[in-house]
């Protein structure tokens, strides 16, 4: 890899990194105005890691829902990890750090793992992003749970909308392969198509199918 593309990944995983870092404020004032204890979204950002399912566990909470039933909607949420895993395991080596790597396993890591042509830059891309949310993300949370009575509605600026941008803009030279395009875009229709139907978080799981009904073309 050349300086100049090196220095625009590490720009492109730092600015997301503080994005997810500013959405993690978001979630540390929500838990706050719940009057949640502060060890609840802080203990989710260390060991959970994953923003969708920690939004909707601290709003269902927040609302009497039954832990349990909450944490259960949370793994479904994150089932998208699955195939992940899968993804990621083919740069990921097996040792003393495998279950680290699984643990900053997130949508911009993966993201930024796959879209590297080279084997060893999927692997230091994958590392380097899934690192920097799991400090910023943690970080974020506190910050907004202390400063909650002084912070806006954070998503007035659109952050919320920085990381469908970045992901599509990460996944889009994956779209020259037919078989990659088309199951893209039966699992889209999909899961467009149960918005009506599901509760919010789990027609993206939908999209799934895809990857099985979606034929492969030679």
């Amino acid at each position: 890899m050349q300086d100049k593309e090196r220095y625009n990944l590490i720009k492109a995983i730092i600015l997301i990194s503080v994005a997810t870092g500013i959405v993690g404020i978001s979630l540390g004032s929500v838990a706050a105005s719940f009057d949640l204890p502060m060890w609840i979204p802080l203990a989710l950002s260390l060991t959970v890691l994953a923003g969708a399912a920690e939004f909707t566990f601290i709003g269902m909470i927040a609302t009497g829902a039954n832990p349990v039933f909450a944490a259960f909607t949370g793994i479904l949420i994150n089932l998208r990890h699955l195939p992940f895993g899968l993804s990621v395991a083919t740069f990921i080596e097996k040792n003393v750090y495998h279950f680290i790597a699984c643990h900053i396993m997130n949508d911009e890591s993966v993201m930024f793992g796959l879209s590297q042509q080279e084997a060893h830059l999927k692997k230091w891309a994958y590392w380097m992003c899934g690192l920097g949310i799991s400090i910023l993300w943690p970080l974020g949370v506190f910050i907004g749970y202390l400063l909650s009575k002084n912070i806006p509605d954070i998503y007035v600026f659109g952050i919320d909308a920085a990381f469908p941008a970045i992901l599509f803009a990460l996944i889009l030279p994956m779209l020259k392969n037919k078989t990659t395009r088309n199951r893209v875009f039966l699992g889209t229709s999909l899961s467009l198509a149960s918005i009506p139907l599901l509760p919010t978080g789990l027609p993206v799981l939908v999209s799934m199918l895809g990857l099985m009904i979606g034929r492969k073309t030679k």
